[in-house]
């Protein structure tokens, strides 16, 4: 359990600190700044121009973020294999295994919070960026759901059937 609470937090400030890594270098850029030439005023070729930069950011920020939900959705999905492996291996009759089951199911929910989470960043991110935004938004609750689904029916629900079969066969 320390194991993965510390590697949830260094997996946490690895991803705040490559976020603010990612934005620094998209918004410091000396060679998209356009030189202003004259008064100071702005013209409509600059305006173009911050407008496509505007619009490569957006794009690069979308797949940066729809990347990061996956890999949140790998972790999960290993946390949630790994926990079950510890229960199997655990060896107890299968009442208490039902038990320790139940008491890791927050692991098989993790995809969704990650997904939610995903959902919660995109209405940040469309303040800047609305296309990036919705299709953060649409990737990683598409995801969270989807691998949800697939680690309780592929792991949870046969497990739980098998330990509830075996606790019925001892009485």
């Amino acid at each position: 359990m320390k194991f993965l609470r510390g590697f949830f937090m260094f997996l946490g400030v690895l991803a705040l600190t490559a976020a603010i890594g990612i934005a620094i270098s998209f918004w410091v850029k000396p060679s998209e700044v356009p030189a202003a030439g004259g008064a100071g005023a702005i013209s409509p070729e600059m305006l173009e121009q911050a407008r496509l930069v505007s619009e490569r950011v957006g794009k690069r920020m979308a797949w940066i973020m729809v990347l990061i939900s996956a890999v949140l959705q790998i972790f999960a999905w290993i946390a949630a294999l790994a926990k079950t492996k510890a229960i199997k291996q655990v060896g107890n009759n299968p009442a208490h295994t039902l038990e320790l089951l139940e008491a890791i199911d927050i692991y098989y929910d993790l995809p969704l919070y990650f997904g939610l989470l995903g959902s919660v960043g995109s209405f940040i991110v469309m303040t800047y960026f609305p296309d990036a935004g919705l299709m953060f938004a649409y990737a990683s609750t598409a995801m969270g759901i989807i691998v949800s689904v697939i680690l309780r029916l592929g792991y949870h629900t046969p497990l739980k059937q098998e330990l509830l079969n075996a606790s019925a066969d001892a009485k």
